[in-house]
């Protein structure tokens, strides 16, 4: 498999640049589960050492992304879905309770920041703009995050945020969960907004358990 990716033109380093593109493919489906991952083929795919390789199918590994057999090889994950799902309960738990506590915290000046952030959102809705939405919704769950003012939300929330990247990319390249991802983020404002804790964590947890159901169904 030839992996299409400009590496010297991405602000990412070759070894993440690697990870990440190797891990899009997986979780799309590009690379079928079970899939002898072989690591000079990949080198030359990417055109590089199979130094990166190794590092990227190391992280895949602890992810649970792919299986490494000694003296056999390394192979995609038979049990991808499962993951995925599993990883979202996660998240969608994670990010309830920051989106509670931000309805705790948050400031008059916070809701004037965050109504302006979903103007933005509004607007790249509208015009279908699926690659900026990306960039506006990742920044939208970070103010979140950091109108909650937890560290260790922060951290756990981290720590599986990257995992669902592709997962979001391939949400949002469908025009019709653009809209609905704009209503869902609305909600989680206007819940935060009324300072309304319960709603917030709710109507936060539902948003992204949906959005991960959406994708798996798609697969």
């Amino acid at each position: 498999m030839q992996y299409r990716v400009d590496i010297s033109s991405k602000a990412l380093s070759i070894r993440d640049m690697v990870y990440e593109t190797l891990k899009e493919a997986i979780l799309s489906g590009t690379i079928a589960q079970g899939s002898h991952l072989k690591e000079r083929d990949i080198a030359q795919s990417f055109s590089v050492s199979t130094t990166p390789v190794k590092e990227a199918l190391r992280r895949l590994d602890q992810e649970g992304l792919v299986i490494t057999k000694p003296r056999i090889g390394t192979f995609v994950s038979n049990k991808i879905m499962s993951s995925i799902e599993e990883i979202s309960w996660a998240r969608s738990a994670l990010e309830g309770v920051a989106a509670r506590l931000a309805a705790i915290k948050i400031s008059d000046q916070e809701i004037t920041e965050l109504e302006e952030h979903m103007e933005k959102i509004k607007k790249a809705t509208q015009e279908d703009n699926g690659a900026l939405l990306y960039e506006l919704n990742e920044a939208y769950h970070n103010k979140i995050l950091d109108i909650a003012q937890n560290d260790y939300i922060v951290q756990q929330i981290n720590a599986v945020r990257a995992f669902d990247r592709a997962v979001r990319k391939q949400a949002l390249s469908d025009s019709q969960e653009l809209e609905r991802a704009y209503k869902e983020h609305y909600l989680v404002f206007e819940k935060i907004m009324q300072r309304d804790p319960d709603g917030a964590e709710e109507a936060m947890r539902n948003h992204i358990r949906r959005t991960a159901s959406f994708v798996m169904e798609k697969q």
